[in-house]
């Protein structure tokens, strides 16, 4: 006859003993791969076209409340601007946690931007007076890390994360040379990291 002996949270009382509850340790629970639809020449973009956009959620179906963290990895990007040009990649997420079937905002603020302005020393923007001017940009990859806080059990999150293009200010195509505007966003990596939930003092 076994006997299980009676344990806190993130404790197991098995046949085969005591032990730590996998929700006991740091881990992966949820991960997504994003990729970009729109790398490549571009043409005037005021306002922000999307490059990459995807969600990702987690459910917390342990017994134990967690706490959960969103790693937000982005490949090595590169523009390319011409005078008097502005390129510019937005990154924004946004996120939401509660009940099971939770659904967080569009992202609306930016919370990061990747990009350059290639601007030659003249003071009118018409096409037949521009110099040649092009920019190349290259940004090696980058990460964020994204607190939602701690999910009781029986609660989910929901990130929704976008990457967006856009070319605000003077857009003039010289009439004396090839026009070049470029964005490269490649691709996005979302990951779930769950863990115990510290005391708080």
């Amino acid at each position: 006859m076994s006997l299980r002996v009676c344990t806190s949270e993130y404790m197991l009382s098995t046949v085969d003993g005591l032990g730590m509850r996998r929700t006991w340790f740091p881990r992966i629970v949820k991960e997504r791969f994003l990729e970009s639809t729109k790398d490549g020449e571009i043409t005037r973009a005021p306002d922000p076209v999307v490059m990459i956009d995807g969600d990702i959620d987690w459910y917390n179906a342990t017994p134990d409340r967690q706490a959960v963290t969103v790693q937000i990895i982005r490949a090595p990007r590169s523009i390319v601007a011409q005078n008097p040009s502005t390129v510019v990649i937005h990154d924004s997420w946004s996120f939401a946690k509660g009940a099971r079937h939770v659904v967080a905002d569009y992202p609306s603020v930016t919370q990061d931007a990747f990009g350059g302005r290639a601007q030659v020393n003249r003071a009118s923007a018409a096409a037949k007076d521009l110099a040649y001017g092009r920019l190349f940009v290259d940004g090696e990859s980058s990460q964020v890390w994204v607190p939602i806080g701690v999910l009781e059990p029986g609660e989910s999150m929901h990130l929704r994360y976008v990457a967006s293009v856009q070319t605000p200010g003077v857009w003039t195509a010289p009439s004396e040379f090839e026009s070049r505007w470029e964005a490269h966003a490649l691709w996005t990596r979302l990951l779930v990291f769950a863990g115990p939930v510290g005391d708080t003092p």
